[in-house]
């Protein structure tokens, strides 16, 4: 069955179409309308899959028609059957919206023509449910993410005052009673306190990762400011290993200063660390990939890493390296990054080879999305693309 609402004030060529469906192997349920009230009573009360107009009415027409059809909110494909109609005006009719026309000296076209229009009517229903469907779950999903972001909080906090008390007494077990243990007794209560320590780091870092996913302070800033004074709290380890960190001219951007150079010091910190015998040398230089989106590239000469652990690095509590190796921390300094540079509406992603440096790469757009607010692409933003 197919359920046709005609627009036509001929009731003979209303029987013609309906003909011609026939024809086509369909059983047409039909209603002729003629006005514009009749069309709009005609769409609130019935059920239909597809408008079939005419183009030229008396005190109406297709055009009108197509108006009345969009105001009802229903996605319905539109057909234009008509005698009268020039190749110019169709054109208009199908920019308008129209999704096709047919003369009707050429109406064996109009079998064919309804069975892709519905055919390309339930795909456009298909995508716009399944869009639906998404937009629930990320909905959902980001319920979830904020409980969770609230839990990780709390937590931190909550185990922070029975850690605190645990630090408290190792202080003074260490400065009044180190002196009645014995070597395994020490070595013990060392690997203690050590350990009370590197939990106090953890919470740390829970703390600092959940903040992250708070990225709300969005404002123009030039990203090279970001990046030195992220260098600068480093400037005892710089003096210490004869590092080295180039920071060349970055662009002016929309983003959240706290949590960018939250991310600066992450990456130099993470280059700083994983180095070898050499001096570290960290490079920083950003590279414009489009209007709407510009790489920044933070480049060592460290030990490097196979890329088969590309996605190991950036989940949460994970190391490639042990604490034997001298290498500290907390396996949160890379997640965190990818934390920041997701609440940006951007991407992070790395190249490494083993003793051969890495080097990270972060896409970041130009402004954070605004509603009606087109992408910009002029100004300081424009970096010149890197051709090394």
């Amino acid at each position: 069955m197919l359920r046709v609402l005609i627009v036509e004030d001929s009731e003979d060529d209303a029987l013609l179409l309906l003909r011609e469906l026939r024809r086509g192997g369909y059983e047409p349920v039909y209603e002729r309308v003629e006005t514009r009230e009749s069309m709009k009573k005609a769409l609130e009360n019935g059920t239909w899959d597809i408008v079939v107009s005419d183009f030229i009415l008396p005190g109406f027409s297709g055009l009108a028609a197509l108006d009345v059809l969009k105001q009802s909110g229903l996605d319905l494909p539109f057909i234009i059957v008509s005698g009268k109609i020039g190749e110019n005006t169709a054109v208009d009719a199908m920019k308008a919206g129209a999704h096709d026309y047919i003369m009707k000296e050429s109406l064996k076209r109009l079998p064919p023509a309804v069975k892709r229009e519905l055919r390309e009517a339930e795909t456009r229903r298909e995508r716009k449910a399944a869009e639906e469907k998404l937009k629930s779950y990320t909905a959902r999903l980001e319920i979830i993410n904020q409980e969770l972001q609230e839990f990780a909080f709390a937590a931190s906090h909550d185990l922070r005052e029975p850690l605190r008390k645990i630090q408290t007494f190792c202080d003074i077990i260490s400065s009044r009673y180190a002196g009645d243990l014995d070597d395994k007794g020490r070595l013990y209560f060392g690997k203690m306190q050590e350990t009370a320590n590197r939990m106090s780091s953890m919470l740390d870092s829970l703390r600092n990762y959940s903040a992250a996913a708070n990225c709300t302070s969005f404002s123009a800033t030039d990203l090279t400011l970001l990046a030195k004074e992220a260098a600068s709290n480093f400037e005892g380890i710089i003096r210490e290993t004869g590092a080295a960190v180039e920071t060349e001219e970055l662009p002016v951007a929309e983003v959240d200063p706290d949590q960018i150079i939250r991310l600066f010091q992450n990456l130099i910190g993470n280059a700083l660390k994983y180095r070898d015998d050499k001096a570290p040398k960290v490079r920083i230089y950003a590279v414009q990939s489009d209007c709407d989106t510009f790489g920044i590239y933070v480049e060592d000469n460290g030990i490097g890493f196979d890329e088969c652990y590309i996605d190991k690095i950036f989940a949460p509590f994970q190391r490639l390296h042990d604490r034997t190796g001298g290498y500290e921390g907390t396996g949160m300094g890379l997640a965190m990054c990818r934390k920041i540079v997701e609440r940006h509406g951007g991407s992070i992603t790395a190249r490494s080879q083993p003793g051969k440096g890495s080097v990270f790469i972060v896409k970041l757009p130009w402004k954070q999305p605004k509603k009606d607010e087109a992408s910009i692409c002029s100004g300081k933003q424009g970096v010149p693309p890197r051709r090394d």
